[in-house]
Formats: structure tokens, C-alpha cells, sequence
């Protein structure tokens, strides 16, 4: 039943690589930028992202790269690779390829967690006031099998109204591992102070049975009989800030947040141990290109 998802997006994909020359320009966060131009910098400093899983490591992040290029056919944007067209000046249509980021709770270095942390995202680090779920019967990842590492490919629809960025997104398994999908609507506004440069956002995500089931369901081979847990439909809610001030034209202090709220589809399962997952980082960037 998967296979229509992708059938889909690879029609559209054919379409965008046939008509994407005609995307007169290229915009990176609220920043156009130069087609054909590589962009890199790296932020150094501190900060941490919760693993919500019982025996899951916090990810320290201290040295973080961003790092991109739009040519008039293809981007790669931190860890994304896609092809986009412009339907008018305000919205853009693009198709988008990624590894699905589950993983990351799983593995701490598993390679989507190096580039989904660039400056232009990200809301809340960790009060001790916060408390863990507290189930009957836990399960550490250590003693699950070995989850997968899956690619997904996605439509996302950006459009820009009174100076908010609306955002549609909807990805599907293209890898065969989960065979799941997941979708997002959000919001972005970003201001300009005396004080700095600030972006708020706010995001929902929908993920699907399948796709939660994958990594947090537990099997009758992984858990004593009748503790068996089946994934189902999750509905997950995001809050992101981010503030910079640059001090020179390449160097510039910064500090991002993120809050994820957990649904019971998750929390439900014995080896989820808490039911929000935050991420914060502070330090200073330097742009080499």
C-alpha cells in the first residue's frame, strides 16, 4: 500500500527536474542566496539534545557544520537533497531526500544527527521540574534488536504571507525499512531587534503506525510474553527558537532551543522513558564560504 506514496513523488520528482531551471531565486531561511555558490560554516560551543528512551545517551553538540548549495537544478541543504520549483513569487514546491532521523535515539552517532542542527533552526532546554515516565515494565535499548537506518523522500510546499513562512511537508520510506510515512504543517516568523536576529516557529507532526512501530514497537523475540507493544499513529507538537547577532561578516554569536512534545503512541511503549525530548545549543559561528 506504501508503493502509491512513492509512485507519486517520483512523477512529481520528474516534473521539478524538468522545470526547476525556471526558479529565479533561491532562499535560505530568510536569506536569498547565490545559485551555484557553496555556503559552510561551523558553530562552536555547547549544548545538548534528551533521548527520551531508556538507555539512550544524550547527543553533546559542540562543534556543529551548516552547509549548503542551490544550483538552478538541485540543493543540498544540511543533510537534505532536493530539486524545487517556484509556482509564484511567494511559494515553492520541492521534492526532498533524507535519512529519517528515529534512528538518532538509537545510535548516538548515526550520521543524521550531524546536520540536523544548523543555526536556522531549532526551542527549550531541559528543566529538572520535568518529570519521567515512570512504567510498570522497561525496556533499555540495549535490549532491543538493532533498528534501521531508512531513507525518505518528501514534498514540501513553502509559501510566504504577511512575513510568516507556512510550511507542508509529507515523506515516505523509499529505503523498504520502516515502509511508513510522516507529515508536518508549521509556521515561522523571524524579526529583526536592536538586540539581534530571532525565529520562532511552531510545528505538528504526524507519524504513522508503521513508521512508530518500526523503532518502538517491541516484538514477542524482544519482550517476555504479553509485554508486547504495537506502534500506532502518533500526533507530535513542536516549539523552536533561535537567535543570532552577527559581530563580524563572517563571525556571529548564536543560540537555538527546541521543545518536542511525545504523544501516548510513543510514551506507550516500555522502552520511551520520557515524553518531550528537548535540545538547546549557544556558541559562536564562523562562515568560511
Amino acid at each position: 500500500m506504501y508503493k502509491t506514496p512513492i509512485k507519486l513523488v517520483l512523477i512529481i520528482s520528474f516534473l521539478l527536474c524538468s522545470y526547476a531551471a525556471d526558479s529565479a531565486s533561491r532562499c535560505h531561511g530568510d536569506d536569498c542566496i547565490t545559485e551555484q555558490k557553496l555556503y559552510l560554516s561551523w558553530a562552536l560551543g555547547y549544548g545538548q539534545r534528551s533521548n527520551p528512551l531508556h538507555g539512550g545517551k544524550k547527543l553533546n553538540l559542540v562543534l556543529l557544520p551548516d552547509i549548503y548549495y542551490y544550483s538552478k537544478y538541485w540543493f543540498f541543504d544540511n543533510g537534505r537533497l532536493g530539486s524545487s520549483i517556484a509556482l509564484s513569487d511567494a511559494t515553492q514546491l520541492s521534492i526532498i531526500g533524507q535519512f529519517n532521523q528515529e534512528k538518532g535515539y538509537f545510535q548516538q552517532w548515526f550520521s543524521g544527527n550531524l546536520l540536523q542542527f544548523e543555526a536556522n533552526n531549532l526551542s527549550m532546554p531541559q528543566f529538572s521540574s520535568s518529570v519521567d515516565r515512570q512504567a510498570p515494565f522497561q525496556v533499555a535499548v540495549s535490549q532491543v534488536s538493532k533498528r534501521p537506518t531508512a531513507y525518505d523522500v518528501g514534498l514540501q510546499l513553502d509559501t510566504v504571507s504577511n512575513d510568516i513562512l507556512w510550511q507542508l511537508s509529507y515523506w515516505t520510506d523509499v529505503s523498504g525499512q520502516h515502509n511508513g510515512q510522516y507529515a508536518s504543517a508549521g509556521a515561522r516568523r523571524g524579526w529583526q531587534s536592536p538586540y539581534g536576529k530571532w525565529q520562532l516557529s511552531g510545528l505538528i507532526h504526524w507519524k504513522s503506525a508503521r513508521l512508530i512501530d518500526t523503532y518502538y514497537g517491541l516484538t514477542a523475540l524482544e519482550v517476555p510474553l504479553g509485554q508486547e507493544y504495537q506502534g500506532r499513529d502518533s500526533w507530535q507538537a513542536e516549539l523552536r527558537l533561535n537567535w543570532s547577532k552577527p559581530l563580524t561578516e563572517r563571525l556571529s554569536v548564536l543560540v537555538f532551543l527546541r521543545y518536542l512534545q511525545l504523544d501516548s503512541a510513543m510514551t506507550d511503549s516500555a522502552l520511551v522513558r520520557s515524553d518531550h525530548v528537548t535540545t538547546w545549543f549557544g556558541g559562536v559561528s564562523y562562515r568560511f564560504y
